[in-house]
């Protein structure tokens, strides 16, 4: 479980999303089961090998009370009356023979399963010392997948105060954005206001002393050029009409005047040429 997580997590590197910390705590988890796993691990192993150092002196003490009840044999053995001179025969050796004998079988018998409970007990313990060493591989994998998702936590937590000011900054310059568009609209309403209109006249400022020019015969005023506007990427009539006018609300006087080009609010075609009213 451990291992198949720390794949799927170093595929994930930083250029995917970033690592949640839910999965800090999850691997955290990981690393304290496996933790509480190994040294069950490494308990059961001293358990095995106190076992085994227990069967192996068993099996020495067997294996010295076999060769005891060998030598005893053996003399038993030589103490026995030969066949030919077996006529009286002494109970009591015949006796002491077989004694030894059962004795000898028994212990033979003994010594075979000390022999049997040591393979195995040497075989558990083999199995102790594998799952010790696999555990101690998953316990590293699952430390290092912590330390990897910390340090994008980390990586992380720095972007989001770099990213933080910049979002910051930009904000204040929409809103510097949007002031100057109010000023600037502002201005525009006065200029309009304060331009004479059509046909009026007004005396050419004289400098002081100097007796101003009897005005000449009033010229025909000559007719006013229509304003035309190209529509570019982004223009709307609204736009449009707070460029020309200062006010977003007359952009009908526009729609009105172009319904040779336009047949409604919403289908303005980029490099079309609109009239100003």
């Amino acid at each position: 479980m451990v291992l198949a997580l720390t794949g799927s997590l170093r595929a994930d590197d930083p250029a995917a999303p970033a690592a949640h910390p839910d999965d800090v705590a999850s691997l955290r988890a990981d690393n304290k089961q496996l933790s509480d796993e190994l040294a069950a691990a490494w308990k059961e192993s001293d358990r095995l090998k106190a076992e085994l150092a227990a069967a192996q002196a068993a099996s020495a003490k067997g294996a010295s009370d076999s060769a005891d009840l060998r030598r005893q044999l053996d003399a038993a053995k030589a103490q026995a009356p030969s066949p030919a001179a077996a006529a009286p025969a002494d109970s009591d050796s015949a006796k002491q023979l077989a004694d030894a004998q059962d004795k000898l079988a028994i212990s033979l018998r003994s010594f075979s399963v000390i022999q049997d409970e040591n393979t195995q007990l040497k075989a558990s313990l083999d199995k102790a010392n594998a799952d010790g060493a696999s555990l101690g591989q998953q316990l590293e994998a699952a430390r290092a997948s912590i330390a990897a998702l910390q340090a994008q936590v980390a990586s992380t937590s720095q972007v989001a105060a770099q990213v933080d000011p910049l979002r910051s900054e930009l904000r204040q310059s929409q809103d510097e954005a949007s002031r100057l568009a109010i000023e600037n609209a502002q201005f525009r309403t006065r200029l309009a206001l304060q331009s004479p209109g059509p046909g009026a006249t007004r005396p050419s400022p004289t400098r002081p002393g100097q007796v101003a020019a009897a005005p000449a015969a009033a010229a025909a005023p000559a007719p006013a050029e229509p304003r035309t506007h190209v529509v570019a990427e982004g223009d709307t009539l609204t736009r449009i009409s707070r460029k020309y006018y200062g006010t977003s609300s007359r952009w009908e006087e526009i729609l009105n005047a172009n319904h040779g080009v336009l047949k409604d609010e919403k289908s303005l075609v980029v490099g079309s040429t609109l009239k100003i009213p």
